[in-house]
């Protein structure tokens, strides 16, 4: 599989998600667990170091660069639902008031060594399964 140049300035192998492959995610501002202030996500992208994912603007609560988050739960793929309650930080936020969604960049600020290792294990098994199917997007 070739990479790009982008890719090559990557720390980290990120997977991508698709209509095939759905996670979701909850996102909370510290201090503010009441379900009612939970924002649903979907996750279009992660890896070991962060994830990136778009939120519906109605849901979305207003968030700034390098403010603190939390990823509450993973959910769509049995293997990434252990990870949840992993303390972040948004490194981006794109939100063009035209469009239903806002994105968001957010990196893991810490990450156990064992929710290190489930995110590396699911990254790695899902890279060799594309390969096998001739790089296919869908990772099922």
């Amino acid at each position: 599989m070739a990479r790009t140049i982008q890719e090559e300035k990557r720390r980290y192998t990120r997977i991508i998600f698709n209509e095939h492959n759905k996670v979701e995610a909850v996102v909370v501002l510290p201090g503010k667990q009441d379900p009612i202030l939970q924002m649903p996500a979907s996750v279009l992208n992660m890896s070991e170091g962060g994830i990136q994912v778009s939120i519906e603007r109605k849901k979305y609560q207003e968030m700034q660069q390098g403010g603190a988050v939390q990823l509450a739960s993973l959910t769509g793929i049995a293997d990434l639902e252990p990870l949840m309650d992993i303390p972040a930080q948004v490194v981006w936020v794109m939100d063009n008031k035209y469009l239903g969604h806002i994105l968001l960049g957010i990196s893991f600020t810490l990450l156990s060594e064992k929710q290190r290792g489930i995110l590396r294990f699911f990254i790695e098994n899902r890279l060799a399964l594309s390969m096998d199917k001739g790089g296919e997007e869908t990772l099922n």
